[in-house]
């Protein structure tokens, strides 16, 4: 066990001088220091504000959800179609189908809320 600790140690202290070695590396190269104050951080996302990182987000989710729900409505129908009859087959695909109606529902919905919501904030 001892021996164990030891080789992490010696493993963990090598990666921190590598990563410190680099550090130098790149601000020789760059001939700033982080003392002078010219490291810049800039927002990769292209949003400026909170509201519009969750609007980017809603959208997003939106754009992956809507065909997920269609892919369900299809699979719903096609549960019916093979059910043949039998009850608990077309349970589980009345059941298939209310689950993605609900799903697109909910999905509309928040589109919906948010709107509201970005329209009541922007009121005051």
């Amino acid at each position: 066990m001892q021996k164990l600790l030891s080789s992490e140690m010696r493993l963990g202290l090598a990666t921190l001088f590598l990563w410190a070695v680099s550090l130098q590396t790149v601000w020789a190269q760059n001939n700033t220091s982080p003392t002078q104050g010219s490291v810049k951080l800039e927002n990769p996302l292209k949003v400026g504000t909170i509201e519009g990182l969750l609007v980017a987000i809603l959208n997003v989710v939106i754009v992956i959800a809507i065909p997920i729900v269609v892919f369900f409505i299809i699979y719903a129908g096609f549960l019916y179609v093979t059910a043949k009859g039998n009850a608990s087959q077309v349970e589980q695909a009345t059941r298939a189908l209310l689950y993605a109606v609900i799903g697109g529902v909910i999905i509309i919905g928040s589109v919906a809320i948010a709107g509201i919501v970005r329209n009541i904030v922007t009121s005051f």
